[in-house]
């Protein structure tokens, strides 16, 4: 990619990043977003249809990012519990990011795509708990649970937290079978 366009890029990323902080996303304009991002209305319509197209953007991009750091652990039940807290771990730190893009609404439709995305990854290493229903319903309690909990406790040490949450979510999976 030129490195212009990676500039441009960069620019409208962190434009509306700094409009979130202050706006919902409803609330944002392109014009605006343009003038901070310095650079004219036109351009931003060469990278994103709407504002609502950059913020599914740069959604999926915060989402590959958190699996992209679980990515590389050998799921199996033993590793189950590194996996929860790398997985968590990762969680924390994209907090700030995720708590201004995804304020609000945007908050619980961000958690829903993790969500998806984290079944995914894990029905890809162990394809016979797909379709069983008691481990849908436990991978939703888990993944939405402790996303939940990262968020609402961040005022907690990370390490106490992340202790705290790994050892109920190994509590909860060694009662439980896949």
């Amino acid at each position: 990619m030129d490195l212009r366009v990676k500039r441009t890029t960069k620019n409208i990323k962190d434009a509306f990043f700094e409009l979130r902080k202050k706006k919902s996303l409803d609330k944002i304009s392109v014009k605006e977003l343009s003038e901070l991002a310095m650079i004219n209305k036109a351009t931003f319509y060469l990278h994103y249809r709407d504002i609502y197209e950059l913020s599914d953007t740069l959604e999926n991009e915060l989402i590959e990012r958190i699996i992209s750091d679980v990515h590389n652990i050998n799921l199996t039940k033993e590793n189950l519990k590194w996996f929860t807290e790398t997985l968590s771990r990762s969680i924390l730190k994209n907090k700030d990011y995720i708590e201004t893009l995804f304020s609000g609404y945007e908050n619980n439709q961000f958690i829903d795509h993790l969500e998806i995305s984290l079944k995914s990854y894990i029905f890809q290493t162990f394809p016979w708990i797909k379709n069983n229903s008691e481990n849908n319903i436990l991978l939703s309690f888990l993944i939405q649970g402790s996303f939940r909990t990262y968020i609402r406790n961040s005022n907690i040490d990370k390490d106490v937290l992340l202790d705290t949450t790994s050892n109920i979510m190994m509590r909860i999976l060694s009662e439980y079978t896949f």
